[in-house]
């Protein structure tokens, strides 16, 4: 509901107007205080439309140009109500201050359209702005995007390029061989993932996600995706996988189990310490999955958490771990465009569970 302040010195006049305002605004008569000299509102809230008389305007048009001011460029308007001869005399203010102008005796049809188109113009201000804002928003976003992009995807070609330089010597031993291989296969995987991250997140944006449930042995399932992560990043972590229920063939789709549970357990392994052990815990419930990722890892701080999905945020305490910030912020938008639920609790140097409930189709 559109929020009105009336301003009009004769008491009667303002009890009636307000009344009258009332079936159809919330309307606000605050008090007056003197700073300065100058009569100014008492008032915090903010406002969509000011409605004050002759005298009103004349010890308050500081007020008002300051208050149409703070809002630019959003529009606040002032409809001013006054008698013919009062116009000659607040000239000196009026054109800077008002944006609609009725005289007396007010007919209240006409009242109530003017109120109307200088509310409207305010709601069209408003959600231009809002607009505005969220392109800026876009642009700085995808500057930044850009930005990561080719410094996470210089890093691996800088790393392949380097090591297969180095395969073109015929001196290097076996093992020397076999190892710069694996570095090769390593970055190789690291700009897959990226890709498969950049991929993911676009088809998001542009609601072009598509899901393609199948019956998945759900158990069966899980211990396969542990043994390829643990061949894959090859840290000495350990993954305890624990299935509290009978969970047996679901219908689901393996996609979506499949980079939700590779990322957290991926960013769970990169969080916790050498050799700690990082767990998956298995729910199977009538209509719902559900996983439990847990590490011993570095913790979350309470005013990180509150940022923890949004794209490129990284917590304060990641240090030189490296990371593009896009990894969660991925698993929300696919874990709730699914229908699902994802849940954090962390404390500092301890460690973080996140909670994934997917629906069964």
């Amino acid at each position: 509901m559109s929020i009105i302040l009336v301003f009009v010195e004769q008491s009667e006049n303002r009890r009636l107007l307000a009344e009258w305002l009332g079936m159809s605004y919330k309307v606000v008569v605050p008090d007056l205080v003197v700073q300065s000299g100058k009569a100014v509102p008492l008032l915090d809230e903010p406002f969509d439309l000011c409605i004050l008389d002759g005298p009103a305007l004349d010890y308050m048009w500081e007020w008002v140009q300051a208050r149409k001011h703070k809002e630019q460029p959003v529009f606040l308007p002032f409809l001013l109500i006054t008698v013919r001869s009062d116009v000659k005399l607040l000239t000196r203010n009026l054109w800077q201050s008002i944006d609609e102008l009725i005289t007396k005796p007010i007919e209240k049809l006409e009242l109530h359209a003017r109120i109307e188109m200088l509310l409207r113009s305010r709601r069209l201000s408003l959600q231009l702005e809002t607009a505005l804002k969220q392109e800026r928003e876009l642009k700085e976003q995808k500057s930044r995007f850009i930005s990561m992009v080719s410094h996470e995807f210089r890093n691996p070609l800088n790393t392949i390029a380097g090591f297969t330089r180095l395969l073109e010597q015929d001196k290097l031993s076996q093992e020397k061989r076999a190892d710069f291989f694996q570095r090769i296969q390593a970055a190789v995987r690291r700009m897959v993932a990226l890709l498969d991250d950049v991929l993911i997140l676009s088809k998001s944006e542009a609601n072009h996600l598509t899901y393609n449930p199948i019956r998945l042995a759900i158990e069966p399932f899980c211990r396969k995706l542990i043994e390829e992560i643990k061949f894959s990043i090859s840290t000495g972590h350990t993954i305890d996988f624990n299935c509290e229920d009978e969970c047996f063939t679901v219908y689901i789709d393996e996609a979506v189990v499949r980079h939700v549970l590779t990322n957290l357990l991926s960013n769970a392994i990169k969080y916790s310490p050498p050799d700690s052990t990082v767990g998956l815990k298995l729910q199977c419930q009538s209509e719902t999955v559900i996983f439990q990722v847990q590490d011993q890892g570095v913790g979350i701080a309470p005013a990180d958490q509150q940022r923890l999905f949004e794209s490129f945020f990284r917590a304060s305490n990641v240090g030189n771990i490296p990371g593009t910030g896009l990894g969660l912020a991925i698993v929300k938008q696919v874990v709730e465009r699914y229908g699902g639920t994802i849940t954090v609790k962390s404390e500092m140097n301890v460690g973080t569970t996140f909670t994934v409930a997917l629906p069964i189709q």
